[in-house]
Formats: structure tokens, sequence, C-alpha cells
């Protein structure tokens, strides 16, 4: 078994070249960096990882996703591959009032090009807010920063341009790409959207995704479960991982040989029904349905007066889920949507924390409906035009 951490120990010694092409795996380190924290790099200058590593700019964190990142950070520092990549531009907004959480930065790779990396979700509830709002919303405002961010990325450099992202990221990486104006699309070697979900139709029916779509490089585990929530019109790659359920969306379990990611041929059946059961939810209700049960969601959680998701995360959880069971405001239909998700997220083994908040669920509620195995190459076929929670 081995990750993008072992890949640094067999390619790291490899600068980029003709002979070693930057690739996936490549992408996939630099949107981990976007996650990580460091001083002094939201300037012009920056420094390069090498540097950032000598003189300790980077900022510790409390979260259990932080030592495996900072242990990737600290190998790319010290390879020849990556450590002359100079981070620089680095930005991260959160705004309660306008739901946006937003963070992005960019890096200078060695063969001159020039990588935007987009941080996915953090640990806010600011951050949780707006992904749910995508359910409704065409556009979401950390959509709007990353267009935005691109655009002005663009104009001080004229570096050819490689975009990635994990989670949300990967979502605003597509999204930032698919609405640039031509002669920065002419720049865009390639966007890869790792796990990230996909896009309102109107994103998909528009010139400029038609002008990028064969640039976008997408990848999900088998048992994606963001990676496939809304639509994909881009084909994407299955990626075996070693964890379980939601877990798999940590890309650090994700397995690679080599400069290539281990492949398997189709999601599995618990991303299939899971996938299924959001989308029916789509298309039997509104945007005004949704945006009601995300606003309740929400105004349960924010009740509890937790601000981020490791606090709700606990027996707080609890609670809030009791109280989405039986409050008047979720109309009768929404609570069947919610109740069957969460039936089948636990028969499934979407993950333990539900199952831990949940309880034991009733018989004639967790019995999960009966669904095919799907494949990549079928998996866009009649999915509903819309959008479904990040």
């Amino acid at each position: 078994m081995a990750n993008m951490t072992d890949y640094l120990a067999w390619r790291g010694d490899i600068p980029i070249s003709e002979t070693a092409p930057w690739n996936c795996i490549d992408a996939l380190l630099m949107s981990s960096l976007s996650y990580l924290n460091f001083h002094g790099v939201d300037n012009p200058t920056g420094w390069t990882l090498e540097e950032a590593a000598r003189i300790d700019l980077l900022q510790e964190s409390p979260f259990t996703t932080f030592p495996p990142r900072k242990e990737a950070f600290l190998a790319m520092s010290k390879s020849i591959r990556f450590k002359d990549c100079r981070i620089h531009h680095f930005i991260a907004l959160t705004d309660p009032e306008k739901e946006m959480q937003f963070s992005a930065m960019c890096i200078d790779q060695p063969d001159g090009t020039l990588c935007v990396a987009f941080r996915g979700t953090d640990n806010t509830l600011v951050g949780w807010r707006e992904d749910f709002n995508m359910a409704y919303r065409p556009v979401v405002p950390g959509q709007e920063a990353a267009k935005l961010y691109l655009e002005r990325v663009a104009g001080m450099t004229d570096r050819t341009l490689r975009l990635t992202g994990h989670s949300k990221g990967g979502n605003l990486a597509v999204y930032s790409a698919a609405c640039a104006a031509p002669e920065i699309q002419d720049r865009i070697e390639s966007v890869w959207n790792f796990d990230g979900p996909g896009m309102h139709h109107d994103v998909f029916g528009s010139e400029g995704y038609a002008r990028i779509v064969d640039r976008i490089h997408t990848y999900i585990p088998q048992t994606s479960i963001i990676g496939l929530l809304m639509d994909h019109c881009e084909k994407y790659t299955v990626v075996r991982s070693v964890a379980t359920g939601i877990s798999q969306h940590d890309p650090m379990s994700w397995q690679v040989y080599g400069p290539k990611f281990e492949e398997v041929e189709k999601i599995d059946r618990t991303a299939s029904v899971v996938r299924d059961t959001l989308h029916d939810w789509l298309e039997n209700s509104t945007p005004e349905q949704r945006g009601a049960f995300v606003d309740t969601m929400f105004r349960l959680a924010e009740s509890t007066k937790a601000t981020s998701m490791s606090e709700l995360l606990n027996e707080k959880l609890r609670s809030v889920m009791a109280m989405v069971g039986y409050r008047k405001e979720i109309d009768p239909e929404t609570r069947r949507i919610f109740n069957r998700l969460m039936a089948q997220a636990v028969s499934l083994g979407f993950g333990n924390v539900m199952e831990r908040v949940r309880g034991r669920i009733g018989q004639e509620n967790s019995e999960p409906e009966k669904k095919a195995e799907s494949n990549p190459a079928e998996d866009k076929k009649d999915l509903p035009e819309g959008n479904d929670p990040a």
C-alpha cells in the first residue's frame, strides 16, 4: 500500500521534465498544500517550500488531517522535484454574512508554469453552509471569489496555468476555469478535480465549459460521496482507497503506483445508492424546498452554539438530528427523503459518525433499495438537472 507521501520517496529526486512530466499525483500534492496555513505567503514574492520549511513558516493546526499534510509538505520541501516551488498570494476569507468560505494560493513550478490551488471546505460551519447552499443556488460566493482570484492571478503573469483542488476546491477549480475569459482559458494547460462535487447544469451548458472540458481531469475514490454530488459531464477516473465509507474522501488514503493512481473499474454500491438517493431528492423537490431544508438544518446547528464541524460532531449533533425528525418547519416530503438518506447511509456503512448519532434505525426505514452498481461510463445517464449539497 502506498499513498502520495510514498510517491515523494519514489519520485522526489526526479525533477519535473520531459522524462518525468507533471502528473496527477503532483496535482494532488499541490491541492494538499492549499489546506495548510503559512506565515508570510500573502505577498507577491512568497517563499520556496525549502525556505518555508527551513525557517518554520508553517502554522500548526489541531485537526487530525494536519499531521499527514505536514509530513507531505516537509517531504516536498526536501525533494528535488518540489523544493524550489514558490508559494505566494495566499488568501483565506470567511464571511458568515455572505455565507462564504474561500481560500487559495499560487505555487510557481520549476518548469515555468503557475499552479493555482483552491482549498476545499474547512472546519467552519460557514464553509459547510456554503457547500449545502449549492443545493439550491446556481452560484455561491466562493465560486465567484475563485473566478475573480483566477482573473487577477492571470493578469499578473504570463505563465502557463494549472488549476487544482480537492473537495470543494476541485469544484472551484472547474468553475473558475469554465467561467474564465477565452484569453485566460487559452493559457490553462489542465484542471485537476479531486473528489470535488459537480456543477449546476447552467455551467455545463456554457460555451466556457465546452472550451475547457477536455482539459479537466477528475478523480474520485470507489466509495465517493462528495465527488458524486451534483452533475459531472466530464469523464472521471475511479481510484482505489484503503479507507472505508466517507473516509475515502481523504486523499491520503488513495493508492498510487509510480506516477499514477491505482484505478478500479467502477464506483461501489454504497456510492451509487447514496448518489441515487440524493438525485431522487432533487427530482422531487423545488429549489425553494431545498433552501428551506438547508436553512432549517443550519438554524438548528447554530442553536447549539457550535461554530465548527468538530464541535457539532459530538453530542450536540444528536439533539439536532432528533429535532430534524419532528420540527414542523420541514415539510413531510423533505423529512421523508432526509430519513431515507440517513437510513441508507447507516445500513451501507456511510460512516460511524452518522451511526453514532442516529443510533438504531427502525427496520422499516433502514432497508436500502436495491440499486445496480454503476460504472464510470454510465454514471452520467439519467442524472437530474440541478445540485446536491457539497
